[in-house]
C-alpha cells in the first residue's frame, strides 16, 4: 500500500485507511488474487529446492495409500486454476525457470478474470 500512497502523494502521517486510499486511486484489491499469487510463488520456491518439502508437495513420498477417494493435492489444486489441465511434469518443470515462473504467477489472476 505504501507505493499507492506515494503515487497519490498521501503523507504517511495522514490518518487515511487503506480502503479510502484504494477508493481514491480507483483500485480494487482482491484477497483471493493475493492468496493465489503467493501460493504459486511458494510452490516455485519449494520446487526449485530439492528437499523433503519438494517431495511432500509433489506427492512422491513412499508409503501405502489410504482407502477411499484420493484427496486433491496442493499441486493439483494450483494446477487446476493456474494453467488448466496441463500434466504435472510440465507444471513442475515450469518452476525451474525462475523468470518464466514469475511472469506466470504475476499474470495468473488476470488470465482467470478474478
Amino acid at each position: 500500500m505504501w507505493f499507492i500512497r506515494r503515487m497519490m502523494r498521501i503523507a504517511w502521517t495522514e490518518k487515511k485507511s487503506n480502503e479510502v486510499v484504494l477508493k481514491e486511486a480507483n483500485l480494487e484489491l482482491s484477497l483471493i488474487e493475493t492468496i493465489r499469487q503467493r501460493q504459486l510463488q511458494f510452490l516455485g520456491h519449494i520446487c526449485r529446492h530439492k528437499g523433503l518439502e519438494h517431495l511432500a508437495a509433489t506427492g512422491k513420498i513412499e508409503g501405502k495409500r489410504s482407502r477411499g477417494r484420493q484427496r486433491i493435492t496442493f499441486i493439483e489444486n494450483l494446477k487446476s486454476w493456474a494453467i488448466g489441465k496441463d500434466n504435472n511434469n510440465n507444471f513442475i518443470r515450469l518452476t525451474e525457470n525462475r523468470y518464466e515462473w514469475r511472469n506466470m504467477t504475476a499474470n495468473v489472476c488476470s488470465i482467470q478474470g478474478t
